[in-house]
């Protein structure tokens, strides 16, 4: 299948949103909320650092979808920008979901804000997302059959 590469890709971000979501409502909610409970950290920090986890995974299994949507409309649909969709997709993945998940873990384990993280590389992989949409848009706009018998969509 000409798309089983993004849909290997898709599957596995999705095993690792998953998982890293788990990691998120069990060992990251419980190591916070002893920590506030200690005072180490605010409440207020608590509350963020969850409610930002939970966003970076299910951005991470949004996209883990629409990564395996690309692969398998790569079976019906010959187009370079079902490449750039699912590769857009990717380093969305990459950049916002575990950046901001990089950031948090950072913060959490050393204290240390690593702005640069949260100031360019988040931002960078929403925009890759929203990139990655318009491509599977515009491919499915003008799309071409990969097969020669049958009607252009």
């Amino acid at each position: 299948m000409v798309g089983s590469k993004w849909v290997r890709i898709g599957a596995i971000s999705g095993a690792l949103g998953v998982s890293v979501g788990a990691l998120g409502a069990h060992a990251v909610k419980t190591s916070l909320e002893t920590k506030a409970q200690a005072g180490e950290i605010a409440e207020e920090i608590v509350t963020r650092t969850l409610a930002n986890w939970a966003t970076a995974t299910e951005y991470m299994m949004y996209h883990s979808i629409a990564i395996i949507l690309v692969g398998l409309v790569s079976a019906y649909v010959c187009s370079r920008l079902l490449t750039y969709a699912g590769s857009f997709f990717t380093a969305g993945i990459v950049g916002f979901s575990l950046g901001l998940l990089a950031y948090h873990l950072i913060l959490l384990s050393s204290g240390t804000k690593v702005i640069l993280l949260v100031a360019a590389v988040v931002p960078l992989g929403g925009i890759c997302f929203i990139l990655g949409w318009c491509c599977l848009a515009a491919a499915l706009w003008t799309c071409k059959s990969c097969n020669a018998n049958s009607e252009s969509c």
